[in-house]
């Protein structure tokens, strides 16, 4: 009798042969590697258990290279930082690394991969943060999942329940820790910058009303939390350009093929 298969949780759609989504573990990230490697002008010498994770070369010279999903996992792993040259991610999310871990190259695979973007939705609290949104580049609390060149919706409450912009999420970013003297909210930072503002904001009413939208997750939801509209974007899309026809241009970077 065959086990049951369990749906496997997989990151973003890529373009790459052999693989079709994006690492969600480290194990990941040096499978995708292997495939890149060529690409990148490394030749694998080992892959061992221990640190640091890989000998390669590369234009004739060796290097000593680390395997993490996240760039900033380096330090949270506390390795040495003059234990390795080179520092493989899916992403990196460290750009404001401390000035002893300088010495380290990284090397994102994400750039190498054709990555869909993702689209997500993100609370403001009016009388505390949305004087910050009159800006064109801001640093804002964003899901776990979310990553560089990510779509971000900014709903508010006031004076409507409604999506008001969009965001591009641009780096770097920054995690900040319960009741920090930095004032932020806790949990994971990163900058953004505006994609649109909408002149007719996308109210809460009209997407509940629209039978397009009224059953998707983030409305069942009443806009609580942070979500993943990805999957649902389209129908968010076309009711946000009908309204403000001038967005569509900003917008149309995201408005892909989601079933590839």
């Amino acid at each position: 009798m065959k086990p049951d298969i369990i749906a496997p949780k997989v990151g973003r759609q890529i373009n790459i042969p052999g693989m079709a989504y994006a690492p969600t573990s480290e194990l990941g990230v040096v499978f995708l590697f292997g495939r890149l490697a060529p690409r990148l002008g490394f030749c694998v010498e080992t892959v061992r258990p221990q640190f640091p994770d890989c000998i390669a070369t590369r234009r004739g010279r060796r290097y000593l290279v680390e395997f993490e999903l996240w760039a900033s996992d380096y330090h949270t792993h506390r390795h040495a930082h003059d234990g390795c040259e080179t520092v493989v991610c899916w992403e990196n999310d460290w750009e404001d690394r401390p000035k002893k871990y300088r010495n380290l190259e990284i090397i994102s695979l994400k750039s190498y991969v054709g990555a869909l973007p993702r689209v997500f939705t993100v609370g403001c609290r009016e009388t505390e943060s949305g004087h910050q949104l009159t800006s064109r580049t801001i640093e804002w609390n964003i899901p776990a999942s979310a990553q560089i060149g990510d779509l971000v919706l900014m709903y508010r409450s006031a004076p409507t329940s409604a999506f008001y912009d969009a965001w591009r999420i641009v780096g770097p970013f920054q995690r900040y820790g319960k009741r920090n003297k930095e004032g932020f909210w806790p949990g994971r930072q990163a900058g953004l910058r505006l994609v649109a503002r909408f002149q007719k904001p996308l109210t809460y009413m009209a997407l509940a009303r629209d039978p397009r939208t009224r059953d998707t997750p983030v409305i069942r939801r009443r806009f609580q939390g942070k979500s993943d509209i990805t999957e649902d974007w389209p129908l968010f899309h076309d009711q946000i350009v009908e309204l403000n026809p001038k967005a569509k241009r900003s917008l149309r970077p995201y408005l892909v093929d989601l079933r590839r």
